[in-house]
């Protein structure tokens, strides 16, 4: 059964070299992100999502600068030393190329294999939160099974007329008899590896034990819950309301590259707001939502949004920046609003503690209720991705979730309304 990774390379860019970063950046998407001599994406075999982004500088609000940072992030097929040898085989020099412009990167060297793995490595971030919300499916299924429907339904198209008049059971044995004579659709004869017995205890048995464990403190942990919402709440009092505006420039640079994609990404760094409160309440947040995501957010639903492929927040800079990052169907617009109509509470416990988000108290109340301050500050910090890529561009949460039921509908036995229920599907 396959799990995923996700990779997160932080590094921030030496001074003066910003543009040049930008350029070799530019050359990428000029070449074919796919294809392009520099990074070929489309070889690199374990990669859903990957990107690279450069970041602006931060005015600091602990009175020094954060420096611009580039920021390279995958979403990959596990193993990770699988993943991160793939790179550096395949892309190795144009890695090298990319981050010789970073801190701490070594001066007038020669490319070498080693040297890169170790500096990647050492600039290799912890994520805070990973959001998976289609798991356990490869590269590799997701595109054979989006091209397994679209050879079922072309082989019903091109059997109408001796298909007609026939019952849902008589058309699914045929489309059944079909993928066994298929050659190039011989991995579609067995159903995809159940988790195993092992993983199954693992994965509920955390669930279980950490659910004990809640039972057994709950008399510990109810007064000290209400003494720090109330220092949290004193926290929010204090602290100044800040305002953003709209840079209509900005968003139509985000918008055109936007048009005609299946897919989208949603890059942002923001400061953290200052003090202790604000910076343990928000790891412990974190951290619980790392822990309870796989187990309430499932099927692409991230608090509730559908259309979430694979999410992440990072904490960089001795928990002074978050970066947010994700991969979603349709467009950030309809993204966002969905932010605000659908998650609005969940999400603001995780962005209320960066500065420019909406005024709340208590954490939830207010923050996205207050829809044009939380477009602004959402507007405000959206990155555009220097260079990003999909294995599979045109395949959605919904598409990947329904291919995977008609895969599973070519096993076992059905009555005439479940074949009927199954033919739906195509």
């Amino acid at each position: 059964m396959t799990t995923h990774g996700a990779l997160s390379i932080v590094a921030a860019i030496k001074p003066g070299m910003k543009q040049q970063l930008i350029d070799l950046c530019k050359e990428i998407e000029a070449g074919g992100v796919d294809t392009n001599q520099i990074i070929p994406f489309r070889k690199l075999t374990t990669i859903h999502f990957a990107r690279f982004v450069v970041f602006d500088e931060l005015d600091g609000v602990y009175g020094n600068n954060a420096a611009a940072r580039f920021v390279f992030t995958s979403n990959y097929d596990q193993p990770y030393n699988k993943h991160l040898k793939e790179l550096i085989t395949i892309a190795g020099e144009g890695f090298w190329q990319l981050f010789s412009h970073c801190e701490d990167f070594p001066v007038n060297a020669t490319y070498n294999s080693e040297t890169l793995e170790q500096y990647l490595t050492l600039k290799t971030v912890k994520n805070a939160v990973f959001y998976v919300g289609v798991g356990y499916r490869s590269v590799m299924q997701i595109r054979q099974e989006n091209m397994l429907r679209d050879e079922i339904e072309d082989f019903i198209d091109e059997q109408q007329v001796a298909l007609k008049n026939k019952g849902p059971l008589h058309i699914r044995q045929k489309v059944i008899d079909y993928v066994n004579s298929s050659p190039s659709l011989a991995w579609a004869q067995q159903p995809v590896e159940k988790p195993s017995a092992g993983w199954k205890f693992s994965y509920y048995g955390k669930a279980f034990l950490a659910g004990i464990l809640f039972i057994v403190l709950l008399p510990i942990i109810i007064p000290f819950v209400i003494i720090w919402l109330i220092l949290v709440l004193l926290t929010e009092m204090k602290e100044k309301d800040v305002q953003f505006t709209f840079d209509k420039k900005h968003i139509r640079e985000l918008v055109e590259r936007e048009t005609n994609l299946v897919q989208c990404q949603f890059s942002a760094m923001g400061n953290i707001k200052p003090g202790p409160i604000r910076r343990y309440t928000m790891m412990f947040l974190l951290r619980l939502t790392n822990f309870l995501a796989p187990y309430l957010f499932t099927r692409g639903k991230l608090s509730g949004i559908p259309t979430v492929h694979f999410a992440r927040w990072i904490i960089v800079n001795e928990g002074r920046q978050m970066i947010f990052l994700s991969n979603f169907d349709g467009n950030s617009e309809s993204y966002l609003r969905d932010f605000i109509n659908i998650a609005g509470k969940q999400l603001s416990l995780m962005f209320c503690h960066t500065i420019g988000y909406p005024k709340t108290r208590l954490m939830v109340i207010g923050g996205a209720d207050d829809a044009n301050g939380f477009m602004k500050w959402a507007r405000k910090f959206h990155t555009i991705s220097n260079v990003w890529y999909t294995a599979n561009k045109e395949v959605s949460v919904k598409n990947i979730f329904n291919n995977a039921k008609i895969r599973d509908g070519l096993y076992g036995r059905m009555n005439e309304k479940q074949a009927a229920q199954w033919l739906s599907l195509l």
